[in-house]
Order: C-alpha cells, then sequence, then structure tokens
C-alpha cells in the first residue's frame, strides 16, 4: 500500500459517514465528516507529494499547498470556502443554528467534488489513467 492510500481510504470513509449519519439526522455530526473527508483527500495529495502532513483543519491553506505542485486545484477555492467553516461551525452550541439536511447535502456534495479531483489527480500522475478508483 502506498503511503497516500491509507488518506484515500479515511476519507472515502467519512464521506460515507456523513451519508450514514445524515439517514439518522445527526446534521451536526454529518457536517464535521463532510469536511474532513475533504481534507483528508488534499492531505492524501500532499503525502503523494512527499510533503508533511501538517496539522491544520483549512481547507484553504490545503488548497494552496497543493496548488504548489498543480494550479488546477485552484479551482477548490469555492468548495473549500463553504467546507472550511464545517469543521466547528455545528460542533458546539455558540452562535451558529444547528444544521439541516439540506447543509449536510451540500457538504456532501462538496466532499465529493475533493474527493473526486484528488482521485482523478493520483490515477493521472500514478497511472496516466483516469477512473481506476472508484469514490463511490
Amino acid at each position: 500500500m502506498q503511503s497516500h492510500e491509507p488518506w484515500l481510504k479515511i476519507a472515502r470513509d467519512d464521506l460515507s459517514a456523513a451519508k450514514a449519519l445524515v439517514k439518522v439526522e445527526l446534521f451536526s455530526q454529518a457536517t464535521y465528516y463532510c469536511q474532513q473527508s475533504a481534507e483528508k483527500s488534499l492531505k492524501a495529495y500532499l503525502v503523494l507529494k512527499k510533503q508533511p502532513t501538517i496539522k491544520t483543519h483549512d481547507l484553504i491553506k490545503l488548497v494552496e499547498l497543493c496548488m504548489k505542485f498543480d494550479k488546477s486545484f485552484a479551482t477548490l477555492f469555492p468548495a473549500a470556502e463553504n467546507l472550511n467553516v464545517f469543521s466547528t461551525k455545528f460542533r458546539y452550541p455558540t452562535e451558529y443554528d444547528i444544521p439541516d439536511s439540506a447543509d449536510v447535502i451540500v457538504g456532501i456534495n462538496y466532499a465529493k467534488v475533493f474527493l473526486t479531483f484528488v482521485v482523478a489527480k493520483i490515477e493521472v500522475q500514478e497511472t496516466g489513467q483516469r477512473d481506476l478508483f472508484k469514490t463511490e
């Protein structure tokens, strides 16, 4: 197993967890797992590039680090901005409302964007092919 593969496995598992949690209406937890899936997807790419894994939940920062190797990661900025808040927004009952299913659906869709994008980049780098690994 290559060093980035465990990161992708956990990213997929986090996305699966979000999908399962939304079914039982655990929306706060599901939004968190959406953000985590995106974070681990980006970290998988950085590990593939032999970069140290930094302790951050900031998707913007992680996208910027990935852009040092591939400028097309810039297309992920809108998704990163939307998902970034999910690392803390709904975890504590402060000034934010409790999320609903619509929040989670948006989060799941953005998490899929990250995972699909990163998997495609890894496939191309490793094999020159696409669609080898399923993201669903």
